[in-house]
């Protein structure tokens, strides 16, 4: 095994997986603070080396030490040459990690950090797939980021919709029921859920808004239109989740 992962590993192994102490913590830290100073180029492991790590050793890539001294590097090194092998890489990461998918500790996340935000998660994933189409890395990956997007924006009904943490726009409307069509075409793919209550409420709520923000004269609020127009809705609370 290469040097700087077999380390890592001996590291890692004189730890318990949770609860530590704070003594603890802070002995790691230490340990893997000095392992990534003792870090040369060369040697940093391949695409090879490490994916054959992942297999192994899932739940260690999650480290931040681990993350941001050998993956991005790895990572980073693949993709400057035009390669997508690295960002398949990061995408396997995820696996058996699906409440993990928006996560900004996620090696994806802190990639995308890494390089100024050059290119954002769904760009990525659309790169990939662009390439290879059943890659069911991506696609899973896809799918749970775009349904994640869809249950947030429907949360605060019936004060409004949003568009990620921002009240929607009229002009954004026709993207966002874009980004449904697109997510009706993964769910039906994918076959992971019963998805059909979530597109049909974004479908109706997403129109219901737009037709509200043109009319913005003729209704106290937004709730106001709803019950006007005799469109049912469940009072929003801090969730607003269809399984």
């Amino acid at each position: 095994m290469n040097k700087v992962l077999a380390e890592y590993i001996s590291i890692c192994s004189q730890f318990r997986k949770d609860g530590l102490s704070k003594p603890e913590r802070k002995q790691r830290h230490a340990m893997l603070s000095e392992w990534t100073k003792n870090i040369h180029t060369d040697e940093i492991p391949t695409m090879l080396e490490l994916c054959e790590f992942r297999d192994c050793y899932g739940e260690l890539c999650y480290n931040n030490y681990f993350i941001k001294s050998i993956i991005i590097p790895v990572v980073a090194a693949d993709f400057e040459n035009n390669g997508i092998d690295g960002i398949k890489f990061l995408f396997s990461c995820f696996r058996g990690h699906d409440r993990l998918y928006n996560n900004a500790n996620s090696p994806l996340s802190i990639f995308c950090d890494a390089i100024g935000y050059k290119y954002n998660p769904i760009q990525l994933a659309d790169l990939v797939l662009d390439v290879e189409p059943e890659n069911l890395d991506v696609l899973n990956f896809k799918y749970y980021s775009l349904k994640s997007y869809l249950e947030f924006s429907l949360h605060e009904i019936p004060s409004g919709i949003l568009d990620g943490m921002n009240g929607v726009s009229v002009s954004a409307i026709l993207d966002m029921l874009h980004i449904v069509d697109e997510f009706q075409y993964l769910s039906e793919r994918l076959s992971l859920n019963d998805d059909s209550a979530l597109i049909a409420d974004c479908r109706k709520f997403y129109s219901a808004y737009e037709n509200y923000l043109k009319n913005l004269d003729s209704f106290k609020n937004f709730a106001d239109y709803l019950n006007k127009n005799g469109i049912e809705y469940e009072v929003y609370s801090n969730t607003y989740y269809y399984e």
